[in-house]
């Protein structure tokens, strides 16, 4: 009887510690995975059990809006005045800076909105075709809700034409 509760123990041991080794095998291997992963799509995977410090988020003016529209999202979490803020274009990195301004105010809704006249100027509007900056230019000193006017008023003469 006793030798076969030793026999039950070595084997449940021997059992134990070949799952033990074989754990950090399939780590190494999900690990070897994951680089491979990251090296073909070019994102870095992070694993669940490392702590690091979070990195920051992407800055806003790392987009350059002499090139593109400047890609911004409302943070006011009811309807704000930010509309009625007067737009600085007489640089790209001051409109930018201004529509920071105008959504920090201003709810995702009401910054669509001008966000999407600001995208239907910049693609229909005959200051933009020269470039953005003349695009930005064209609105300086104008707020939010008459850069949404303008818009409106240039699509429907559009739609009579």
């Amino acid at each position: 009887m006793k030798y076969t509760v030793l026999s039950i123990a070595v084997l449940a041991l021997a059992v134990g510690c070949g799952q033990q080794e074989e754990a950090p095998q399939e780590e190494t291997s999900r690990t070897a995975q994951q680089e491979e992963a990251t090296a073909q799509s070019g994102r870095e995977i992070r694993r669940g059990d490392s702590r690091e410090e979070p990195q920051p988020l992407p800055r806003r003016d790392e987009v350059d809006p002499e090139k593109k529209i400047p890609d911004i999202e409302g943070g006011a979490q009811e309807d704000g005045y930010g509309l009625t803020m007067v737009v600085d274009g007489s640089s790209p990195q001051a409109f930018q800076e201004s529509l920071e301004l105008i959504a920090m105010d201003t709810t995702s809704e009401q910054y669509r909105q001008l966000d999407s006249a600001l995208r239907f100027l910049g693609t229909y509007d005959k200051n933009a075709w020269s470039g953005l900056p003349n695009l930005y230019q064209s609105l300086d000193g104008l707020t939010g809700e008459e850069i949404i006017e303008r818009a409106r008023e240039l699509r429907d003469s559009r739609r009579r034409q």
